[in-house]
């Protein structure tokens, strides 16, 4: 089955990108256009990578504190979807083509291909099959629960390929403790957290510890025969008695030869938190003064709903995606059967393992389950924790669940609100597997009666094909929102100043418009942070009092920004727009009757008394249907 040549490695990276472009398709055909995404969320994270390079190519500065959101305050960007190292890249792609949405598309698909190609490198170290090994990577880089992030625009949650890199090294570090599987575990874990997101870390810290442990009481198992041949007599004597203090002892006294504790090996475990907590340090010393020291600006008290509502369910690992045109019409009536809303849990609860893959993962569990029960045993540690605080079978039906205890108590743990993306590790270990079961399948029943090559690759087509249908997309979501044009014209205005956009609420194209005018923002739209009162220090406590609620939550600053801007209290509201030195209004015309509940016409009008009751207060740049932009004068 040895389909690949000397230079194998590179036809697998390009049937991975034969990949990319059937599960995201029509993207290849809006590649410099368009976005993928649905939800707004896509435009946050090119927010980041134009963030990223205005601070580090043309201002020449550290890009990750900024005063371009939440102006005049600012906020660091340590524990955001920042997204370091997938930033640098983009922001040299968008050095040379000034183009934010290629750039954003070229980091999408080189993470897909990351993604596959050390999701097969991992798959390979056991299954010990490059072919078999090829579809690994293709149903963890495809699998539902990245597509739907995905989908979100969570291009974060998407470059997940520092998950496969960290436990292909940690392995072998065990096997071969060595710098070389020191170091590149170290890049692991470091391109998890900052190619990705901090709940990876916190993923591949529990897979480090569930590794740990079960080599533990393997080698244990092992010792424990040894010892017990050797006490033969005594054991065969006292049989029938156990006595817990001598079982006790015996324990103790095998731990240290247990081969987890082996001095080189935990010295180069050693070198491999040293060399990510090096190459982490100026991104992770700051995080952990803005998370434990200056809580100010941090929201990091997750709500238990969250926790809840993304769960993963055991139902969803065999229903097909809503987003699966293909198998839609099959599942429609579980996605909205009243009894289980499918389509109301969120990103996260998109677990469908897929039909085919199930099938060679039964496979592997049947034939070869000695070969594949480490990654069998992690896939089901996985699948546990994607279910917490409560298994959810169905909707209304959940079983106590101890994992709640566990996110409740640890600080960096008790941050992954959504514990479904637990299963993105889950999907790795499951794709090792499935790898392993159609290498059995080729290994016995083809290979006895199926000899020709064209047959073997007739089936191999027929696997591809059932995987990525499984868990197609097609047509995948793209957004292609319209830019006013008097966006343009605010890029050009002087003088330089915050601008305000009315009504604000948290949405990333809010952000992205910020790439064309590029001027500071009042308030904003970034993850964790800014949701303490940034603005305390500036404005009144009326403005983050909502229906006689103090707010302490993420709508904190929308609430401030939306009444900062309430066209009834403008002409009140004046002279904190000129404390922070807001220059520009944005008026969105169509959702002021949405934002203050009155007809647009009466909030239009108050604007409108507002600049005709004095002159001098400001005047208007552009005005149309759905925006009008005003700049305001102030006299010193």
């Amino acid at each position: 089955m040895r389909f690949f040549t000397k230079y194998k490695d590179i036809f697998v990276i390009f049937f991975y990108a034969v990949t990319f472009v059937l599960i995201t398709f029509p993207l290849v055909l809006y590649f410099s256009s368009k976005m993928p995404g649905n939800s707004g969320d896509e435009y946050l994270m090119s927010w980041f990578f134009w963030e990223f390079y205005r601070y580090a190519f043309v201002l020449h500065k550290w890009p990750f504190f900024t005063n371009l959101a939440y102006y005049p305050h600012g906020v660091p960007l340590y524990v955001s979807t920042s997204m370091p190292v997938n930033s640098l890249i983009a922001s040299a792609i968008y050095y040379f083509s000034k183009n934010l949405i290629l750039s954003y598309n070229i980091i999408f698909f080189i993470s897909f291909i990351l993604n596959a190609y050390f999701a097969y490198l991992l798959a390979d170290e056991t299954v010990k099959n490059k072919t078999a090994s090829f579809f690994a990577g293709v149903i963890f880089a495809s699998c539902p629960v990245l597509i739907e992030q995905a989908r979100w625009g969570d291009i974060n949650i998407w470059s997940a390929y520092g998950l496969p890199l960290y436990v292909l090294f940690f392995n072998r570090l065990y096997k071969n403790p060595n710098l070389k599987n020191a170091v590149f575990s170290g890049l692991g874990l470091f391109l998890a957290t900052y190619a990705g997101f901090y709940e990876f870390t916190v993923m591949l810290m529990l897979y480090s510890l569930f590794f740990v442990f079960y080599q533990f009481f393997k080698e244990d198992k092992i010792l424990k025969l040894k010892q017990s041949g050797h006490d033969n007599t005594e054991n065969n004597k006292n049989r029938d008695e156990f006595n817990f203090k001598e079982a006790f002892k015996n324990f103790k006294g095998r731990i240290p030869l247990n081969p987890v504790f082996n001095g080189k090996y935990l010295k180069n475990i050693a070198v491999m938190i040293f060399s990510f907590v090096i190459a982490a340090s100026p991104f992770l010393i700051p995080a952990i003064y803005y998370i434990y020291i200056d809580k100010g600006t941090l929201f990091f008290d997750p709500d238990i709903f969250f926790v809840k509502s993304f769960s993963a369910t055991l139902f969803a690992f065999f229903t097909p995606p809503f987003f699966n045109h293909l198998l839609f019409p099959f599942t429609k009536a579980i996605y909205f059967n009243p009894v289980y809303p499918f389509m109301l849990r969120g990103a996260n609860s998109l677990d469908f393992l897929g039909y085919v893959p199930i099938v060679f993962f039964v496979i592997a569990i049947i034939k070869g389950f000695k070969n594949i029960k480490f990654y069998f045993y992690a896939f089901l540690f996985f699948v546990l924790m994607s279910l917490s605080p409560l298994i959810h079978i169905v909707n209304n039906i959940r079983i106590f669940d101890p994992f709640v205890y566990l996110i409740d108590i640890l600080p960096v743990f008790k941050g992954m609100e959504e514990s479904g993306r637990y299963m993105i590790m889950g999907f790795l270990f499951f794709a090792v597997v499935c790898a392993y079961g159609i290498k059995v399948f080729f290994d016995y029943p083809v290979k006895r009666f199926l000899y020709s090559y064209p047959v073997k690759l007739s089936l191999l087509s027929l696997i591809f094909c059932g995987i990525v249908l499984g868990y197609s997309s097609y047509p995948f979501e793209m957004k292609n929102r319209k830019i006013s044009q008097g966006i343009y014209i605010l890029k050009n205005s002087k003088p330089y100043g915050a601008v305000l956009t009315v009504p604000f609420y948290q949405d990333g194209f809010k952000m992205y418009e910020q790439t064309i005018y590029q001027k500071p923002m009042i308030a904003g739209y970034i993850i964790r942070y800014g949701f303490h009162n940034l603005y305390n220090k500036y404005l009144p406590i009326r403005f983050f009092i909502y229906n006689g609620s103090y707010y302490k939550w993420n709508g904190v600053n929308q609430m401030a920004a939306m009444e900062l801007g309430n066209p009834k209290n403008l002409y009140k509201n004046f002279k904190y727009l000129k404390r922070l030195n807001v220059r520009y209004l944005i008026i969105m015309k169509n959702q002021l009757r949405w934002a203050y509940s009155k007809k647009n016409e009466l909030n239009l009008k108050r604007i409108d008394y507002f600049l005709k009751s004095d002159r001098k207060k400001g005047d208007i740049l552009y005005d149309s249907k759905r925006i009008m932009i005003i700049r305001l004068k102030y006299r010193y």
